[in-house]
């Protein structure tokens, strides 16, 4: 099974960087590495370090924090070959770069697969920078590129303005997830996925995240993937993620799916995966019985090739 990649991106002072740091302060519920292009500008408390070597930090919760200087490929590679590799990666884009360029890159390297593209997207500056004759395709280009986008510094602007910046930001993309992100604050579950076969861990209570539900399915039966990606395909927009195993009725082996918005995808998934999907949607409107239901109809009861 390849290791996920969450790709942030995001222009200049848009507050990656602190989004990184809001992270390393949590406990994730996987093994993590972040790798980032400034090193210096991680503010990583030091109670939390277990160890140092050159450019690279471990966490004492298991995070593992490292520079990736100029070669993404080299650091990819030493992350993959080592004794304890990460589950997730969170790779930072430079703040002027392609995020579709990197994505193509990192997420077809060996080992490796790209799980979403995130975008902080500053509130206070986002349309002036977009408005930029020198750097607005650029910004235009990330919001665009982003399966999930993090309004950052929302607390320091009118609440009319944020609602406005929010509506412009669906203007450019329509399938994004905006989410506010207080202080680089972002729901674990929404940034990273929900970890397959196990509850996600709950919103912060300081967040505007109240409106998010989460639904878990367990199939009984082996899964038509063909009704399954019909459904998927038809998901509405409140659906932001879902995640996890369940055995192919085709051809009888585990197969892991990973969607975000309206992209997903099928892959190998080891043979002691635990059948079991968890999804992701926000608004008190969603009906999760009833995708239950429909999630339920997608089981095949036609007998596997093969076990």
């Amino acid at each position: 099974m390849r290791i996920p990649i969450t790709l942030l991106t995001g222009y200049l002072g848009a507050g990656k960087t602190t989004i990184i740091n809001a992270l390393l302060a949590q406990n994730p519920d996987r093994r993590m590495a972040v790798l980032v292009n400034d090193f210096g500008a991680v503010n990583i408390d030091a109670s939390l370090i277990a160890s140092r070597d050159g450019d690279t930090v471990r966490l004492t919760n298991g995070c593992v924090c490292c520079s990736i200087e100029d070669d993404l490929g080299t650091a990819l590679d030493a992350l993959a070959k080592s004794p304890h590799p990460p589950e997730h990666v969170l790779l930072e884009a430079s703040g002027v770069a392609d995020p579709q360029r990197i994505a193509r890159h990192a997420g077809h390297w060996p080992g490796f697969e790209l799980d979403a593209i995130v975008t902080a997207a500053d509130c206070e500056t986002v349309r002036e920078r977009a408005a930029d004759k020198f750097v607005g395709h650029l910004v235009e280009s990330q919001i665009r590129a982003a399966d999930i986008i993090a309004l950052t510094k929302s607390d320091l602007v009118a609440p009319g303005d944020a609602e406005s910046t929010t509506r412009w930001l669906h203007s450019l993309n329509d399938d994004a997830l905006v989410t506010d992100a207080p202080h680089g604050r972002v729901e674990l579950a929404l940034l990273l996925g929900p970890r397959p076969g196990r509850p996600s861990p709950p919103a912060m209570p300081d967040q505007p995240h109240d409106a998010f539900r989460t639904m878990h399915w367990v199939p009984q039966h082996p899964v038509d993937t063909e009704k399954l990606s019909r459904l998927l395909s038809e998901m509405p927009r409140a659906v932001h993620r879902v995640k996890g195993f369940f055995v192919d009725a085709r051809t009888g082996q585990m197969t892991l799916l990973q969607q975000v918005g309206r992209r997903f995808r099928f892959s190998a998934a080891p043979k002691t995966a635990a059948p079991g999907l968890v999804l992701i949607a926000s608004g008190p409107d969603m009906d999760l019985a009833r995708y239950h239901l429909a999630f339920e109809s997608c089981q095949s009861t036609v007998p596997s090739e093969r076990v």
